[in-house]
């Protein structure tokens, strides 16, 4: 897991400028996305230190195409990574960028070394293609979003544990998207709700701009009664919209807000008997 390193020493308060110091052999950054993250919009810098010297992370900072600014690590406090060690830094990302075609990642950090701080620019890996993922994720959602906005609602729980979920569908009204066409296919379940009548639920709506604004309701019910499982949850209240736009398939997560979020799991504590 090899980076490519670019460094500028910098100088001490009082010093003359001193030659840049050498980053220790073994020193590897990549950038992952873990479970937790996907919710939030975060992803972690991976800073894997192999060499034989303990290393300490001042501030770090993400930068691709696939996003509208640097995501910067916010931390009130520095990171060191002993010899051997590998420390994530949480990153939340800003709005992203659809981006085609360019994969490029990379991260700066201004690392401490003894008394010393050096900026450091890291051609990172990204194993698995989290931001280039995340960009086609939001070209996908510009094209739905160029025909109309698609969001999860209210949920309204009913005595049979199950629950009404509302999707708004609010569509585009500038006249220039009038030749455009949005096919609401279906909802995909997540690891904690699926649909009362099975893994997916079917919408089958057309959608151009210019339409008035509706709602559709689909019927949820718990996948799972666990409470870790409810009390842990990460993803579980994220369905997966399948759409297609302009005869193109896309998927992309439903849009929902806290509140929505929040209600969803309150719905599956009680649908479950758990209290919460």
């Amino acid at each position: 897991m090899g980076a490519t390193l670019t460094l500028v020493g910098v100088a001490l308060a009082g010093c003359s400028a001193a030659p840049p110091a050498s980053i220790p052999a073994g020193l590897a950054v990549s950038v992952v996305q873990q479970r937790g993250d996907v919710a939030p919009g975060r992803v972690q810098v991976r800073v894997d230190n192999a060499s034989g010297a303990p290393l300490t992370v001042v501030s770090a900072t993400i930068l691709s195409s696939a996003l509208s600014r640097p995501a910067v690590w916010d931390s009130r406090r520095t990171q060191t990574v002993d010899p051997g060690r590998v420390v994530n830094l949480p990153v939340l990302l800003p709005p992203l960028l659809c981006a085609v075609g360019d994969d490029d990642v990379r991260v700066q950090l201004d690392l401490a070394v003894g008394a010393r701080t050096d900026h450091v620019e890291v051609d990172a890996d990204d194993p698995l293609g989290v931001l280039a993922r995340l960009s086609a994720t939001q070209c996908d959602r510009d094209a739905i979003a160029a025909v109309a906005r698609v969001e999860a609602g209210a949920v309204s729980p009913r005595d049979d544990a199950t629950a009404d979920l509302s999707v708004v569908i609010t569509p585009r009204t500038d006249a220039g998207r009038s030749g455009s066409r949005l096919e609401l296919v279906a909802l995909t379940g997540t690891p904690l709700l699926r649909f009362a009548g099975g893994e997916e639920a079917a919408l089958s709506t057309i959608v151009t701009p210019g339409d008035p604004p509706s709602t559709l309701t689909v019927v949820v019910t718990p996948r799972r009664c666990d409470p870790h499982a409810i009390a842990e949850d990460k993803v579980g209240t994220l369905f997966d919209l399948v759409a297609r736009v302009d005869g193109r398939e896309v998927v992309v997560p439903l849009e929902r807000s806290r509140s929505t979020a929040e209600d969803l799991l309150a719905f599956t504590a009680a649908a479950c008997g758990l209290a919460r």
